[in-house]
């Protein structure tokens, strides 16, 4: 399995919405987007039965939610609940990247949306655009500051969407493992990972995919702080302790 993969914008279409695929797998379906100025994406449509969430990377995003327009600049989280109409395009001139989350992807053969009419309204009525600098953080760990950008307090119960800050020289975590998928993707700086028996160091536009139950410890050597996205699919229940710390080491014997 290849748990770290990158976004490279720069293979993209440059004169038109395109694409890449970053990790598509059973919890959720993960991509990078490129959108040139000038350029829209898909006509106004809605998901049926999965959530979707943006995270602005860089640019401007236009975007319709359920009738509601919004300029979403980057550093910015856009939710958008199964069921609701929306379309976003780049009236401007920069170029717009973001990263697109499925939740749950769609089922093989199933169409990954449904056309709505330019009227048209739908779901819940909680989709939000809100800009990370807006939100509150708190230190979860000593150099380790974490913004929640979406969970079930926010309406979205599917999965945890957070950011976080880590300060160079910051201890990290210990060997420890989950229940649930979680995900990284970097925004600055570099992130020192091991997973299992590799070591990776992560850096801008690096996704790190850490299925459950696979031990991983991190840390940021520096120089530097480190910025990274987290997406925790499914959600943890309320209460239930989100890392377990585990003591992990190859000790050489093979049975191969």
């Amino acid at each position: 399995m290849d748990f770290v993969r990158r976004f490279e914008p720069d293979r993209l279409a440059r004169d038109r919405f395109d694409h890449q695929p970053l990790a598509d797998l059973e919890s959720c379906l993960i991509e990078g987007v490129r959108m040139p100025g000038g350029s829209t994406g898909y006509a106004r449509h809605r998901h049926e039965a999965a959530d979707q969430l943006y995270y602005v990377l860089e640019g401007r995003m236009s975007l319709d939610l359920n009738g509601t327009p919004y300029d979403v600049e980057a550093g910015s989280v856009v939710f958008i609940p199964a069921g609701t109409p929306h379309h976003n395009e780049n009236p401007h001139s920069a170029t717009e990247l973001h990263i697109d989350v499925m939740l749950p992807p769609p089922p093989r053969g199933v169409p990954l949306a449904t056309p709505a009419g330019p009227d048209e309204r739908g779901g819940p009525g909680t989709g939000y655009v809100r800009a990370v600098a807006d939100l509150p953080s708190r230190e979860a760990l000593p150099g380790f500051h974490m913004h929640i950008l979406a969970d079930r307090q926010t309406e979205s119960g599917r999965a945890s969407f957070r950011l976080a800050n880590v300060e160079a020289g910051s201890p990290g975590t210990p060997w420890h493992i989950h229940d649930f998928d979680q995900i990284y993707f970097i925004l600055e700086g570099a992130l020192d990972i091991d997973i299992a028996d590799r070591h990776y160091r992560a850096t801008q536009n690096d996704l790190v995919v850490l299925p459950a139950g696979v031990p991983h410890r991190n840390h940021n050597a520096g120089p530097g702080q480190e910025s990274h996205l987290v997406l925790l699919v499914p959600e943890p229940e309320p209460g239930t302790e989100l890392d377990r710390e585990v003591e992990f080491a190859a000790t050489g014997r093979s049975f191969g």
